[in-house]
């Protein structure tokens, strides 16, 4: 079982919970409300000010932040079964941290799972799904300034939707010959509604950056942080 994996800055920020535990229960508190009301800074300088010695409001502000995308990473990475399985996954994760305060931060986590779940789910989420896609190769070979000049640039009209589809079913090219008029204006309705379609012109070295960017994206997709949210969203 490996610790969660939070950046380094994630980590520094954090440093704050090396506080006595009553101090990470207000920062859990202020992590909570920043999910449901946005961040509040007159109560981040109030906490700089109050529990956290020499501290600016920011790093409080950065701390709750940080506290945020912990329980966000919890959520999506994490299967647990047990609140000694949670507690061991965050003692791996800050081995520097006292009993006490892993102790109130297994409670945060686990208390505030479902709201998290439940807003992945409630997200109504709409993404546009690339369904096809048109491409061609342009290229100027000379101009009355550059003789041998040969600029090459790629144009592609990306074909999107945003309803599920069977990948099977053609969206664009369908026989209207036998469509009534109100079946028609309802197709009409719902490109309008869920249809989106993109001219992109780039260059050869711009297409290379975007085609490893996908690559990386689906090999992301393919972690189990990813499906977990996923799973969440269905």
């Amino acid at each position: 079982m490996s610790s969660l994996r939070l950046s380094q800055q994630q980590r520094d920020h954090l440093t704050l919970l090396q506080r006595p535990a009553s101090d990470v229960v207000e920062l859990c508190k202020l992590a909570f409300d920043y999910l449901i009301n946005g961040p509040n800074p007159s109560r981040y300088e109030t906490m700089a000010k109050k529990y956290i010695e020499s501290c600016s409001p920011e790093a409080v502000q950065r701390a709750v932040e940080a506290l945020i995308s912990l329980l966000i990473s919890v959520t999506t990475r994490v299967s647990v079964n047990t609140s000694a399985h949670m507690q061991s996954v965050l003692r791996q994760t800050f081995p520097e941290l006292s009993s006490d305060v892993l102790e109130v931060l297994e409670q945060f986590v686990t208390s505030k799972r479902n709201f998290v779940e439940g807003s992945i789910k409630s997200a109504n989420i709409r993404a546009y799904r690339l369904v096809n896609l048109n491409w061609r190769l342009e290229v100027r070979t000379a101009s009355r300034s550059l003789l041998d000049q040969c600029t090459v640039c790629i144009v592609m009209k990306l074909y999107l939707h945003t309803e599920p589809k069977n990948e099977n079913r053609e969206l664009l090219s369908v026989d209207l010959s036998d469509r009534s008029e109100q079946e028609l204006a309802t197709m009409e309705e719902d490109g309008r509604r869920h249809r989106k379609d993109v001219i992109v012109q780039t260059d050869v070295s711009s297409l290379v950056h975007m085609i490893k960017t996908l690559e990386d994206a689906l090999a992301e997709s393919k972690t189990r942080r990813v499906r977990n949210i996923v799973d969440a969203i269905h």
